[in-house]
């Protein structure tokens, strides 16, 4: 009796692993394929799907000179129509060839992906709200390098280095006029010798936003926002702002 009860248990234990595996075979073997910018799901018999309203981003190299890259983000938190899929970010050529697949478990939180200019690393602005994840990859490697938490722009000023506004860690919340009481200074992190330089940093009465860069007089252009004393950060009215440039900093 107790060996027929063991056999029953152990057939519903291979049962259930056998439909587990069967469902992750499934999974790993679909994929999704980009043509003329409209993305589309291929299931492992061939048969395809075209997802409605999926959002394809564009990324050109070399200013667009050299044509581009196309990603967009696999979630079924996204799009019911990519239920059951695994969450990744899939890279295409503007030839519409596959160049990288990267399983990413929050895909569908991915808001920009910014190249260096050769496209060997990458970093993904990550999040919903103001203040952001800023995580550095390699681009086919899929290793994490780095992660700040930043918000506004973020600009690569040469191959190795991107400037960015960082949230500073470690202050105390402002008496905040708006929905955001952090410290905010630009930075630009050097991906080569791993190396955060704060460029402008935050001060009591002060906060620094990147707005873009100048490559021509090698500057970042940023907006300083200021109050008369620390308690003035609770009403908007008090914040006083202008425009600034500073040089990049020197590399290495």
């Amino acid at each position: 009796m107790k060996m027929k009860k063991i056999f029953v248990m152990l057939a519903v234990l291979f049962s259930f692993c056998f439909a587990f595996l069967a469902g992750s075979a499934g999974a790993a073997s679909e994929k999704y394929v980009l043509e003329k910018e409209e993305v589309f799901r291929v299931s492992a018999d061939g048969s395809r799907q075209k997802i409605e309203d999926a959002d394809v981003m564009a990324v050109g190299i070399n200013g667009g000179a050299d044509g581009g890259i196309f990603w967009f983000a696999v979630d079924p938190n996204l799009n019911d129509a990519m239920e059951g899929s695994e969450c990744g970010i899939y890279f295409f050529d503007d030839k519409d060839d596959l160049l990288h697949y990267m399983p990413y478990e929050d895909a569908g939180m991915v808001a920009d992906i910014h190249f260096n200019s050769g496209c060997k690393q990458m970093v993904l602005d990550v999040g919903t709200w103001v203040v952001r994840d800023y995580i550095l990859y390699d681009f086919k490697g899929a290793n994490k390098k780095a992660s700040f938490a930043g918000m506004y722009n973020l600009v690569w000023i040469d191959p190795h280095r991107f400037a960015f506004t960082l949230v500073e860690p470690n202050t105390e919340p402002r008496p905040s006029g708006t929905d955001f009481d952090g410290w905010t200074s630009v930075a630009v992190y050097d991906t080569a010798v791993k190396e955060l330089v704060t460029v402008i940093k935050a001060t009591e009465t002060k906060n620094y936003t990147l707005t873009g860069a100048d490559w021509d007089e090698s500057e970042l252009q940023i907006t300083e926002t200021s109050v008369k004393s620390k308690e003035a950060w609770a009403d908007y009215e008090n914040f006083e702002e202008k425009e600034i440039s500073v040089p990049f900093p020197a590399a290495g």
